[in-house]
């Protein structure tokens, strides 16, 4: 009987950790909202910068809403994986040239998603940090 004390505690605190988790791993999943992305991109010596401010909804792992930066602008819809997200920006500019970035990252637990942005208008892969506002 003197065994089944230390397992009782031992499950008590299992439950305790399962129990205060949970807030903590709804919300990483939460990517609802706006967010402000910079994306740095470097190819040969040559660097492009994007800033879109991304306005999100989210359904269930599902994200469908809008991008804009100062000259392109153009819906966006993606994924939710826990804490990861990878976001598909449509964007056009007001010359009607278009692109589509690929952004992918992970929220850390200071909020910051940070990973990495591609595009059809750019050979190279860039980094990407964002931050719900």
């Amino acid at each position: 009987m003197r065994f089944l004390s230390p397992l009782r505690n031992l499950a008590a605190a299992a439950a305790l950790v399962a129990v205060t988790a949970l807030p903590l791993a709804a919300d990483a999943a939460n990517f609802a909202g706006t967010w402000a992305f910079t994306g740095s991109l470097n190819y040969h010596g040559k660097s492009s910068t994007t800033a879109p401010v991304c306005t999100l909804r989210q359904s269930g792992n599902a994200l469908a809403g809008s991008c804009k930066a100062p000259n392109f602008a153009g819906p966006a819809t993606g994924t939710v994986s826990g804490r990861s997200i990878v976001l598909q920006w449509h964007a056009t500019n007001a010359a009607g040239l278009k692109a589509v970035a690929t952004m992918r990252g992970t929220r850390g637990a200071d909020g910051v998603v940070r990973g990495t942005i591609t595009s059809t208008s750019w050979p190279a892969a860039g980094i990407l940090t964002g931050q719900k506002t």
